[in-house]
């Protein structure tokens, strides 16, 4: 029998990867945009020019109280971020009521472009954004369930570790040419760009052959029950940790236009390039973690999964103690420090993520996997939900006090993950993999 880490993908499997690289092109190019286009252009321009957005401050900053417009982009960033991730459940639940979501699939994918290229108009912003976040549900929740399901058939960690590089390939080139097309042209060019990268995005999903979700071997301890006791603290464990991480694409952007001597060799860096290091640094650790599991594995010293996310959020505490190191410093701050605190985020990233979404899949029947991931999701939506109002306080205290509330929550994440009851021995080995990038 061919060894299931060298046997060939299953058809469609890298069309597939290459749709969710391009939809993360779009997505994480916009998320990178999106504080520093509410500050340096939405709300530099004269009161009503933008249609609601008076308004939904009003509103928010009822709740909230005005602190000012960092505060605001801080907030509507989360806002933002936090609905996206809140739409996913339901692609989720479609995915395991039917077989049929291609055409969800393709309406996903041509909201999120008519979504970008109502951004570069401006003037219907919000309408863009809420067409963006009804086909990121749409696109996402039912491409994540295909996916899925052709690993399953296809099997294999390398091969996924490639999978998983082709993704963050376009969470690296999103940030990387439409920070650039910002920097040079502005913000319309760049939300063109990605509304085009949708369209490839549908051109490759015709290609693609169409997957029927399959029943898989139940893996789970009670013949099909939820093992709740290990799913709810490691989604508390992971939400705690990207309370912290998300940071990194929000307010660490603003502190590093502010703080980073962004030039080299003449060259005037893009804040938003910063995002896209993370996205080159989770393909490069990925890759090398799925070398090091499987070595380890052989010897019988590969950590369980709660550890691995215990690990995770110890590298985000470390990140924001260099960034806290970082901030005390008086003057402008070179590049390296900022790169090695994305690096430390990003081993927490590549340590926690795969590893709670290891323990939610393993403790859920087949029937309902694909419903337990949109709720493993949720930790996007309250972790931006955080982020943002944590972003609103940024003006009014110490950068270096600041930063240490996020490592304070890493560490709270590790706490909580080290609780994590041990998975009853079933003569099956549940891996960590790490089947996406965690921004959505």
């Amino acid at each position: 029998m061919r060894d299931r880490d060298t046997a060939p993908p299953a058809p469609g499997f890298w069309t597939l990867a290459s749709v969710e690289g391009w939809e993360r092109f779009a997505i994480q190019g916009a998320k990178s945009l999106l504080t520093l286009f509410l500050l340096t252009d939405l709300l530099a321009r004269p009161a009503g020019s933008v249609a609601g957005l008076a308004a939904l401050r009003a509103a928010i900053e009822g709740v909230t109280g005005a602190h000012g417009d960092i505060a605001f982009a801080s907030q509507l960033y989360g806002l933002y971020g936090a609905l996206t991730y809140l739409v996913l459940p339901l692609g989720g639940w479609i995915a395991d009521r039917s077989g049929r979501r291609r055409p969800a699939m393709y309406a996903g994918a041509a909201l999120l472009a008519l979504g970008l290229v109502t951004l570069a108009g401006r003037a219907l912003t919000l309408v863009g954004l809420a067409l963006m976040i009804a086909g990121i549900g749409l696109l996402k929740g039912n491409l994540a369930a295909e996916v899925g399901a052709l690993r399953g058939k296809t099997g294999g960690e390398r091969l996924f570790a490639a999978y998983l590089a082709c993704l963050n390939g376009g969470t690296m080139l999103g940030p990387l040419l439409c920070g650039w097309l910002a920097a040079r042209w502005g913000f319309a060019p760049a939300f063109i760009a990605m509304a085009l990268s949708m369209g490839v995005a549908m051109l490759l999903l015709r290609t693609a052959p169409r997957v029927a979700l399959a029943a898989e071997p139940d893996d789970t301890e009670e013949g099909g029950a939820v093992d709740w006791a290990r799913v709810v603290p490691a989604i508390v464990a992971v939400t705690l940790c990207f309370c912290a991480y998300e940071q990194l694409t929000n307010i660490m952007l603003v502190w590093a236009k502010a703080r980073v001597d962004l030039t080299v060799a003449g060259f005037a860096v893009p804040p938003s390039w910063l995002a896209a290091a993370d996205g080159l640094f989770t393909i490069a650790l990925a890759l090398g973690a799925y070398r090091l599991w499987p070595w380890l594995a052989r010897r019988g010293r590969e950590p369980a999964s709660a550890i691995k996310l215990a690990l995770g959020g110890v590298a985000i505490a470390l990140a924001y103690a260099l960034l806290t190191a970082l901030s005390a410093r008086s003057g402008m701050i070179g590049l390296g420090g900022p790169l090695a605190t994305i690096l430390l985020l990003d081993i927490g990233v590549v340590l926690s993520w795969p590893a709670a979404l290891a323990i939610v899949n393993a403790a859920a029947p087949p029937a309902r996997r694909g419903t337990m991931t949109g709720l493993f999701y949720l930790h996007g939506f309250a972790a931006h939900l955080v982020v943002g109002q944590l972003g609103a306080f940024y003006a009014g205290m110490s950068a270096s006090h600041f930063w240490l509330i996020h490592a304070a929550l890493a560490l709270a994440g590790a706490g909580v993950a080290l609780a994590i009851p041990r998975r009853a021995a079933t003569g099956q080995a549940i891996t960590t993999s790490t089947p996406a990038s965690p921004s959505a």
